[in-house]
């Protein structure tokens, strides 16, 4: 997930390309791109931006966050089609059809991180039961996808929810 030591070469080389083509093949993510390109151009020009952050990566955030928020069907797919690339390299290379808008979120998130001391909050997770995590070591819990946050804690109604706090950077 962190594209270590080969992310200007990726983001120069091959994801441009790689993106053009998995849009051309997959009518929704050209359909949340297009959708999220128009959203970016609005909000880009309200907000500070880190070095080096560019439009393709407000949109891939622009475009994960509208489509999570209304648990759309690409939400979805892109969630499931996540978790199974997930487990294993070869299911990555082979079977994850969303390898760019994947490159594109992640960095944004990379660029978007403050240092651990100038941002440590706490911020609410909700999940629904039934999603599993695993723990990593010391501090470290692995979801497996994305997850968006929420920065006041939802009302669990009635044990449906499982509410996780978490102390993050």
């Amino acid at each position: 997930d962190e594209y270590l030591k080969c992310t200007d070469r990726m983001e120069i080389k091959y994801v441009p390309q790689l993106l053009k083509e998995e849009k051309a093949s997959h009518q929704q993510l050209d359909t949340v791109w297009e959708n999220a390109k128009a959203k970016w151009a609005a909000r880009k020009t309200q907000i500070f931006l880190p070095v080096n952050f560019k439009d393709n990566h407000g949109i891939a955030l622009m475009a994960y966050i509208s489509e999570a928020q209304e648990q759309t069907p690409f939400y979805h797919l892109f969630s499931e089609a996540v978790k199974m690339a997930g487990q294993s390299r070869e299911d990555y290379i082979y079977g994850f059809q969303f390898k760019a808008f994947h490159f594109y979120l992640t960095r944004a998130l990379q660029l978007l991180r403050r240092p651990c001391e100038a941002n440590s909050k706490n911020v609410v997770y909700r999940t629904s039961q039934g999603t599993s995590f695993t723990f990593g070591g010391l501090n470290q819990a692995r979801f497996g996808h994305f997850t968006l946050a929420y920065s006041v804690k939802p009302q669990a109604a009635d044990g449906q929810l499982t509410v996780l706090s978490i102390y993050t950077c």
